[in-house]
């Protein structure tokens, strides 16, 4: 497996350009073609306009949306002008309610996607559903770079967090050329559950699957000492200088994890270390 298509999506000319350099340094590394995608969002809300004012109002906001995809659409111009990577571009204006018809048609076609930590302090909620979407919609690997993050995609040393659910082996799939290539992978098991299929080898069988591809893959086996599965695995990260995080995403519903909270969530509104999720 290579990834020969790569995506992401720019909805403000001032958000933080950490994911659109980080896709454009992938692409080149991987030969990829990289399509951004320019979002402008008509924020028109049905029935809130007193009476005669809805037709204006409609017109007036879907011009605006369209205004503000144009200027995105400029700003990643200029920046992938000068690049010798292969790219397109496209401006569209949607509904909010819009994201997921044009995800499914479109954004299905992609082999990773690159985007902005969406749960992040001071980032939108329509960060949140662009990455929702993109899971769910399109059903594509994402790849999250938070604003801080190196972007060179140099994924020397990852972490693959495993907990032996099919979110986790669709991430470890999606992430599997990079594993293959890195010089250090580690499987990182948080408390493993004592009657699993892998209770006598957790570990064992994704290890197994990776070094049939070529991989090299040790196994760390943890007790959980930190308030959070995330922080513990974040933390981990970060003492063993880790340049990839790779786990899976929503392991339970995403109303759940908004109602009680969830690794998903708390990984993504925390991580300073690149994160590739698939569900």
């Amino acid at each position: 497996m290579t990834y020969s298509a790569i995506a992401t999506v720019l909805h403000r000319p001032e958000q933080s350009p950490a994911a659109l350099e980080a896709a454009i340094s992938f692409a080149r590394k991987h030969d990829a073609h990289l399509h951004v995608l320019c979002l402008g969002i008509d924020q028109t809300e049905a029935g809130y306009y007193y009476a005669g004012a809805q037709a204006y109002a409609v017109q007036q906001n879907f011009e605006h949306a369209q205004q503000l995809a144009q200027e995105v659409e400029a700003s990643a111009l200029a920046r992938l002008e000068v690049e010798d990577i292969k790219w397109d571009i496209r401006s569209m204006t949607v509904m909010p309610g819009g994201l997921a018809g044009v995800f499914s048609n479109t954004m299905r076609f992609f082999d990773l996607m690159f985007l902005r930590a969406p749960y992040a302090a001071k980032h939108s909620d329509l960060d949140r559903q662009i990455f929702e979407t993109s899971l769910f919609s399109a059903g594509a690997p994402v790849m999250i770079v938070p604003d801080a993050a190196k972007t060179d995609c140099s994924f020397e040393r990852i972490m693959v967090a495993w907990d032996d659910g099919q979110q986790a082996l669709a991430s470890v799939r999606a992430a599997r050329p990079l594993i293959v290539q890195a010089d250090m992978a580690e499987i990182v098991i948080i408390d493993p559950a004592p009657h699993g299929p892998d209770r006598s080898d957790p570990g064992g069988r994704v290890a197994t699957y990776l070094a049939r591809s070529g991989a090299s893959a040790d196994i760390a086996i943890m007790a959980r000492s930190l308030p959070t599965v995330s922080a513990q695995l974040l933390q981990t990260a970060t003492d063993r200088q880790m340049d990839l995080i790779v786990m899976g995403a929503y392991g339970h519903s995403p109303l759940r994890e908004a109602i009680l909270g969830g690794a998903t969530r708390d990984m993504l509104r925390t991580t300073t270390v690149p994160v590739l999720m698939a569900h």
